[in-house]
């Protein structure tokens, strides 16, 4: 079966070794009872699904595999497509294309994370949110201040919000009732977005004491450039470092291997694949700029890169070692240690 997942219904093709057998539009509640009617219909097929993942994560994959029903999920960049599937895009082609593909044995399945590891990593991403939430509410109130003409005093300029400034804030009187008012609940939803942030590190706090995360977190505490919430944010989106035969494989996961193009005798390498984990590659290269600080060791590859590449190149090739830095110490289950032995 190939599945293209919508938010109120699926589309499925299902084939035999040389046939289509059918598509058909099956609403999100039904799935239950059409596939339970599928199996009915061919008791003595082996059942099996995929569908690319996206929006809709992977409830569905764990439907499917509680009916009995073998599935796995894909990335949509390595489901084949021909020009014309391309430009003739539709619902009933996209899931036929999946059913091929599936049929043909073209689709490389995706690692599916636990229940309590999908939920874990929900709860760190969701940091992100909030903090932009917190960020943006500071933008409003600055806008609206410069808006009403008030000036902020130079000594209490700053991207820092010290009490200072927040005391100097609830000092302000606008000019209007109305805007006076305005103010005030910007300020109350200030209060409250930063007491949801500080409560939710907490709980992330909390998570990374717990059994199943201490151990690993001490350990990439120990890496220079990371903390422990970078500690926590890595280990819910890598999961276990055994599912990474190496370190070259977990590299090419996060996007920190470069591009080739290879042709005849021509082989050149190019900058780093576009395709990423882009929030873990973000975070490795901000720990990057701060591993080179406190270093000898990542200071000195950053600085022989910096002799012929720029200083994009060199951080990116520290980020690199960085990574397998991380790989080592998780693997090995042991600590960082200076000297480079990692």
């Amino acid at each position: 079966m190939g599945i293209d997942v919508h938010k109120r219904h699926i589309n499925v093709a299902v084939m035999s070794e040389h046939v289509v057998l059918g598509q058909n539009h099956v609403e999100i509640r039904d799935v239950d009872a059409y596939m339970v009617r599928l199996k009915k219909k061919y008791p003595d097929r082996r059942l099996r699904a995929a569908y690319e993942a996206g929006f809709s994560g992977f409830a569905l994959y764990h439907q499917l595999e509680s009916l009995g029903i073998e599935t796995i999920v894909v990335n949509a960049a390595d489901v084949p497509t021909t020009d014309k599937e391309r430009t003739t895009k539709s619902d009933r082609a996209d899931s036929l294309k999946i059913c091929h593909a599936l049929k043909c044995g073209q689709l490389r399945k995706i690692w599916v994370p636990p229940d309590e590891l999908s939920g874990d990593r929900d709860l760190v991403r969701y940091r992100l949110v909030l903090r932009q939430h917190l960020a943006k509410t500071k933008t409003r109130i600055k806008m609206f201040l410069y808006k009403q003409g008030v000036q902020i005093p130079p000594e209490l300029e700053s991207s820092h919000w010290t009490k200072a400034f927040q005391a100097w804030l609830k000092e302000q009187t606008m000019t209007t009732a109305s805007s006076q008012t305005t103010l005030m609940l910007m300020l109350e939803e200030l209060q409250h977005a930063d007491q949801v942030y500080k409560k939710h590190l907490r709980r992330i706090n909390e998570l990374a004491l717990t059994q199943r995360y201490s151990h690993n977190v001490d350990l990439l505490y120990t890496i220079p450039g990371i903390g422990r919430l970078t500690a926590i944010t890595i280990l819910t989106e890598l999961g276990p470092i055994a599912r990474f035969a190496k370190a070259d494989q977990l590299a090419s996961y996060v996007g920190l291997i470069p591009m080739q193009h290879q042709s005849g005798s021509s082989d050149r390498n190019m900058p780093i694949q576009r395709r990423a984990h882009q929030e873990l590659r973000t975070l490795l290269v901000q720990c990057s700029w701060m591993a080179i600080k406190g270093s000898n060791h990542f200071n000195m590859v950053y600085e022989h890169k910096r002799k012929n590449k720029t200083s994009q190149v060199a951080i990116i090739a520290v980020a690199r070692r960085l990574l397998n830095t991380i790989y080592a110490v998780l693997k090995k289950s042991q600590p960082f240690m200076e000297s480079g032995t990692n």
